[in-house]
């Protein structure tokens, strides 16, 4: 039966990669209208402190009414009751709500889904909102199922919460099997990943913020601040000299000076000091949420211009 689901996933995407790009356009179109929509009763709901979902407080808790506001942990709450609201909403369900509650906070920089500091798993991000922490796990073996398991050779995910930093939920906790659309819609990516994207629209993470692509976009528009520990960008530059020449000691200051004075970072300048080039390093700063893998160490993403 799952092969029959992963089937049916692949079909779609080639069914869509059929498609001219005006109506797969069209059909994209479509959904984030539709999730737009959805997205502003959320937020209005959200500022509100009332659920948009179960229309009821985001602080209530009724076990007989699971709901995805119960992981901003309402009173009464408990590990084991997690598993109510895996078995109603699911895996891309959850995650699309809590990328929209962390970017409530600050956008984009309480999401981490940087492929380059994971280890490599076809999931991994952690979403964090004020003393919340919910991290999702998910390796190609995870996936494939564990075919030594009598329990777990279904398609499944890990799923981490932390309050506080104190652990609430572990990942070894549970084997949380993906539903029959998630089956599909993941062989849909993984077959074409260029026409079917798992993006989250008004949940982007700073993957989705900080690529090659977008890396002069952030120098020349990046302000500087003086609360650095709050930054969601590190930018280094380094400034060398043309072949042949040398560089003013003035000119660089009055480059450093302009910057402090404009707000703005001396990256985003350094093309004016005479007689030198510019190499730019970009990386996530110290304000974004580090991701809590499952094994391995964290590393940087450094993207240059």
């Amino acid at each position: 039966m799952i092969e029959d689901k992963k089937e049916t996933g692949r079909q779609y995407a080639e069914f869509l990669a059929s498609l001219p790009e005006s109506e797969r356009n069209k059909i994209s179109q479509e959904n984030i209208r539709d999730t737009e929509q959805e997205h502003q009763d959320f937020r209005t709901s959200f500022r509100a402190r009332h659920c948009y979902l179960c229309q009821k407080s985001i602080s209530s808790f009724y076990p007989e009414l699971p709901c995805l506001h119960w992981l901003l942990r309402p009173s009464g709450f408990k590990k084991n009751d997690f598993l109510a609201i895996v078995e109603k909403y699911g895996f891309f369900q959850m995650q699309s709500y809590l990328r929209w509650v962390a970017n409530e906070g600050s956008f984009a920089r309480n999401i981490n889904d940087l492929k380059d500091e994971g280890t490599g798993k076809l999931f991994e991000v952690t979403i964090k909102y004020k003393k919340l922490e919910w991290s999702f796990s998910c390796s190609e073996n995870d996936y494939s199922g564990h075919e030594k398991s009598e329990h777990f050779k279904h398609p499944h995910y890990h799923f981490q919460m932390r309050i506080d930093s104190q652990p609430f939920i572990n990942y070894n906790d549970f084997h949380l099997p993906f539903r029959d659309y998630e089956i599909i819609t993941i062989e849909a990516i993984k077959t074409a990943p260029h026409i079917v994207k798992g993006r989250f629209t008004f949940g982007e993470g700073i993957g989705d913020v900080l690529t090659q692509d977008t890396v002069e976009t952030i120098v020349t528009s990046s302000l500087s601040t003086k609360t650095t520990n709050d930054a969601a960008f590190k930018i280094d530059t380094l400034i060398m000299a043309d072949e042949g020449q040398t560089i003013s000691g003035e000119d660089v200051y009055q480059i450093f000076e302009k910057a402090k004075k404009n707000g703005v970072t001396v990256a985003s300048l350094a093309h004016e000091i005479p007689n030198a080039s510019a190499r730019v390093v970009v990386s996530p700063g110290p304000g974004v949420v580090g991701q809590a893998l499952r094994s391995g160490r964290r590393k940087k993403d450094n993207k240059q211009c």
